[in-house]
């Protein structure tokens, strides 16, 4: 009886210290899919992002979110525009500002970025997310750019 008794203990032991060392799964972030074009044209992003209907140039990429097999839901759009400086200070002036890293963006624009520094904030996210088109967004100054990274359904 003591025998049964100490391998039950043992095994529960196994059991529970297994379960606590297992690594917890790594947030995963829903694969980009797109045509691989970069685009220049600023009508498609006016109507969902009309903060940067008077960009002076615009280079973007978009697609869909998630696996191929369910259909598309969720898009996503990644953005750099040039902006009239006027256009740059107001949105310095909406929100209180600090020093971020811009949004990850797919790595066919990523490598056209400048290179900062980047100043954002949750309020800047909130002026360009409007009617379901969420948006995270920095600002170099310096460069009159406006980074986006945004999903719509």
């Amino acid at each position: 009886m003591m025998r049964r008794t100490a391998a039950l203990v043992i095994a529960a032991l196994c059991v529970s210290l297994s379960a606590c060392s297992a690594p917890a799964p790594e947030p995963q972030t829903a694969a980009k899919h797109s045509d691989g074009r970069l685009r220049t044209d600023l009508a498609p992003l006016a109507e969902r992002y009309p903060q940067l209907a008077s960009a002076e140039s615009i280079e973007w990429m978009g697609g869909t979110l998630g696996s191929r097999d369910v259909g598309p839901s969720t898009y996503w759009v990644d953005v750099i525009a040039v902006m009239p400086k006027s256009e740059i200070d107001v949105y310095r002036s909406t929100a209180d500002l600090v020093k971020v890293d811009p949004p990850t963006l797919v790595d066919d624009l990523a490598p056209k970025l400048p290179t900062g520094p980047f100043e954002g904030s949750p309020e800047l996210d909130d002026l360009f997310s409007s009617g379901g088109h969420g948006a995270t967004v920095a600002i170099d100054p310096q460069t009159r750019t406006v980074v986006l990274s945004g999903v719509f359904d």
